[in-house]
């Protein structure tokens, strides 16, 4: 989806829908036109995905986990949830289309991804480093938490295990939340007005890949922008 025409000249792998079936002519009217683009499991609209992980020789409060992304899957942060959690993050149970809402964790995910259309073959590469530093913190916390709450539970303290693995997600959800925010400012910034901004450079330079040029006719564009000599206009 992030190769071809379709895709643009940064690789967006989002094709909207709406009108799919008609392509406007020369006047702005709908005409009828059949075809259909792939419907990928990264659907722009998509609201939410999740991985589900349960595991038999655990207690269900600790062996059920929901691994949970908000938005769209290809821009989003894995962040697990137990079954035996108390409540979740107030970030994770907040979202309004209609508001911009910066304590809202879908806000956050679906402002990035929503930007990130307009460079996405460059900006995927920076929420991906945000997105695997994140996940690789929980896979590498995972097996110390789970141990700690089994030994919780099996003394019989049960609510103190089922608190410790509530107070993880809402941390770990937070410190995701701080840190998307942070990531949109950062994205702002280092593709500013369609230039790469960093330390090494202010506005250099990113143009559009020749293939693409040459496919939407940058070829045939006027060179020069003399006035036409009296008499002479095109009609």
């Amino acid at each position: 989806m992030t190769k071809g025409l379709a895709a643009g000249p940064f690789g967006n792998p989002n094709r909207f829908e709406g009108q799919a079936e008609g392509m406007a002519d020369k006047e702005g009217r709908l005409t009828p036109l059949k075809g259909e683009f792939e419907r990928p499991l990264n659907i722009y609209r998509c609201v939410y995905a999740y991985v589900n992980q349960s595991r038999n020789w655990l207690p269900d409060a600790i062996g059920g986990l929901t691994w949970f992304g908000p938005d769209r899957p290809a821009t989003a942060v894995l962040m697990p949830f137990y079954a035996g959690a108390m409540n979740l993050a107030p970030s994770i149970q907040r979202g309004d289309i209609l508001k911009f809402d910066r304590e809202s964790m879908w806000t956050a995910f679906n402002y990035v991804a929503n930007y990130a259309m307009l460079k996405y073959s460059y900006m995927i590469k920076d929420i991906q480093a945000v997105r695997d530093r994140f996940e690789a913190r929980a896979f590498g916390n995972q097996r110390e938490l789970e141990d700690q709450a089994l030994s919780l539970w099996k003394k019989g303290e049960k609510h103190a295990a089922r608190r410790l693995l509530t107070e993880y997600a809402d941390e770990y959800a937070a410190d995701v939340l701080r840190e998307w925010w942070k990531l949109s400012e950062q994205l702002y910034l280092k593709y500013n007005d369609g230039y790469l901004n960093t330390k090494a450079g202010i506005a250099q330079a990113v143009f559009y890949p020749a293939w693409w040029l040459k496919l939407v006719g940058y070829e045939d564009g006027p060179t020069s922008y003399e006035k036409p000599a009296a008499g002479k206009r095109k009609p």
